[in-house]
């Protein structure tokens, strides 16, 4: 409730609750679906989406279940923990970007600063025409400055589309 009301002061138009996911979580998914189904009934001005944020695991797949993504309206992939070994990631971050089920790739490149690795501009290049080509929209990440001014740059000319993202754990962080 707190965060649609600051959405509403601030006057942003959408909000989406991605909640982090694992395949076997210590919540129920479920009971964060009615708080948003509430919240649309009581801040019809806003339009307010269900989603995750699941993390790309060894080989690409996404660790959620089932029963959560036939709940959520977005899915957010990205990488948390994983091996840090560059052809490991990019072959992960390729098919991740294949899976039909994925609409945005949160915090781009978080993982490879964190890790001390890098792409070369044509990794990136293959990269970014995977995701325009799967219609996978890249995060503006606020709170990390991700990605870098070179991905955007690259990713303008294959086509990606862009999506502003606040990252946002606290209501105070949401401007």
């Amino acid at each position: 409730d707190e965060y649609c009301k600051r959405a509403v002061k601030l006057r942003i138009p959408l909000i989406a609750f991605t909640e982090h996911v694992r395949k076997k979580l210590t919540y129920r998914y479920h009971d964060l679906v009615e708080e948003i189904l509430t919240a649309r009934e009581n801040y019809p001005e806003l339009i307010i989406l269900t989603g995750c944020e699941a993390r790309v695991l060894e080989g690409g797949s996404l660790d959620v279940s089932a029963d959560i993504l036939r709940e959520c309206e977005i899915v957010l992939m990205a990488f948390h923990s994983f091996p840090a070994d560059k052809e490991k990631y990019v072959e992960a971050l390729k098919r991740a970007l294949s899976n039909p089920r994925v609409d945005i790739w949160a915090h781009p490149g978080l993982f490879l600063r964190n890790a001390g690795l890098k792409l070369r501009e044509e990794e990136v290049a293959a990269i970014l025409e995977i995701a325009s080509r799967e219609n996978v929209l890249i995060e503006l990440n606020a709170k990390y400055g991700l990605p870098s001014k070179d991905w955007v740059w690259v990713g303008k000319r294959k086509g990606v589309k862009f999506v502003r993202g606040s990252d946002v754990h606290k209501v105070e962080e949401l401007k």
